[in-house]
């Protein structure tokens, strides 16, 4: 049961002397920040932030990953109708294929870090800490509370003077002259070359941000030197829309420890099979996979709505989105753990009737099924 430890306005006490409060004092808790509809919450797990929630449509997961062009807003929808009823897009995204576990969670980090730093932003509102055990999410985020306030502070700084020059992401920007043109003094990092490649006189901030690939804070910040340059300049007048750039899908690195644990299991449990068909004939085969769909063994649940295919082969893919909410560091022995459990309920079935003993050879690899 959760109780209110400490409750106040923004306006007299800053996110960052509060931050500061919890994580000196290892507080586990949520902290719950409400300005006008809009709601966001910082998971403490022992005064460390592991888990951030927003209301915002920009601030989703599926928004994020679009505007830093992990994969395409066509991609998105293509997706979401494969989302079950107690399921997130992420894991979602992972089991169709366009992340892995890894890169999940790295984005996931980092959409958990952006939302933190956009609180920065908030002048106003109120805020209610309540202490009791963190919430099952937890994303290692690698930095420490202390390193959030003074990025946070420091972007807060860099938004301020942004804003003074671009007061709205509904603006638009034209081009003044080309890059070549400009002073040979200005020399452009490869962030301002693609955002001044965008504007075109007819899109806006917030189209140049979705597009761009960098990132909210990134985008305002080459922009705003761009207009520091003179390079780019605020129009008034919108022409006609742009036609929508091709984005080409980015294609997530495998896991290769999981994928090399599914080759040694799928290896294992296709000699199991191949062997009971062989020996035991057709029937007893299907009667493992009957009791294989109720069976209820340690991390049974990893394997929910996992096919095995007649040679044997695991279904990749819902596997690894059955463990990809997991941490990286648990997720290969959760994974290690659901499947020992299942080739032992194998062996444990067909005690009498196959050997099994040399399959842990295979598990361990060792040689492949002699006979």
């Amino acid at each position: 049961m959760s109780s209110t430890l400490l409750a106040g306005n923004l306006r007299f006490i800053p996110l960052p002397d509060i931050m500061l409060l919890l994580a000196n004092n290892r507080k586990n808790g949520s902290l719950f920040c409400q300005n006008g509809g809009i709601s966001k919450v910082l998971e403490f797990d022992r005064g460390n932030i592991v888990f951030a929630r927003s209301t915002l449509p920009e601030d989703r997961l599926g928004e994020y990953l679009v505007s830093h062009r992990i994969v395409t807003e066509s991609q998105l929808r293509r997706a979401e109708p494969s989302i079950g009823d107690q399921e997130r897009l992420g894991k979602a995204l992972v089991r169709v294929g366009l992340l892995t576990p890894d890169t999940l969670w790295e984005h996931v980090r980092g959409q958990v870090t952006e939302i933190v730093y956009s609180l920065f932003m908030w002048t106003r509102g109120s805020f209610e800490f309540r202490e009791g055990t963190p919430q099952p999410e937890k994303i290692a985020l690698d930095v420490t509370v202390m390193t959030l306030i003074i990025e946070g502070t420091r972007r807060l700084d860099e938004w301020s003077r942004v804003r003074e020059k671009i007061q709205s992401d509904g603006v638009i920007l034209a081009q003044v002259r080309s890059a070549a043109d400009a002073d040979p003094a200005v020399s452009l990092s490869e962030v301002e070359k693609s955002v001044f490649d965008l504007v075109d006189g007819r899109r806006t901030v917030r189209m140049i941000v979705e597009r761009s690939g960098q990132g909210r804070f990134q985008t305002w910040q080459a922009l705003h030197s761009l207009l520091s340059a003179g390079l780019i300049r605020i129009q008034l007048l919108a022409l006609d829309p742009p036609a929508p750039l091709p984005i080409e899908p980015v294609i997530a690195p495998a896991d290769e420890a999981l994928e090399r644990a599914l080759d040694r299991y799928g290896e294992a449990v296709a000699l199991i099979l191949d062997r009971v068909g062989r020996q035991q004939g057709p029937e007893e085969v299907v009667r493992l996979r009957r009791k294989l769909r109720n069976a209820a063994f340690e991390r049974a649940e990893l394997l929910r709505d996992v096919a095995i295919e007649p040679d044997g082969r695991i279904d990749r893919r819902v596997l690894l989105a059955n463990v990809a909410e997991d941490p990286p560091l648990l997720r290969q022995r959760n994974l290690q753990t659901a499947l020992d459990s299942l080739v032992q309920f194998l062996a444990s079935e067909l005690k009498g009737k196959v050997d099994t003993d040399d399959v842990l050879e295979v598990l361990t690899g060792g040689s492949n099924d002699p006979a």
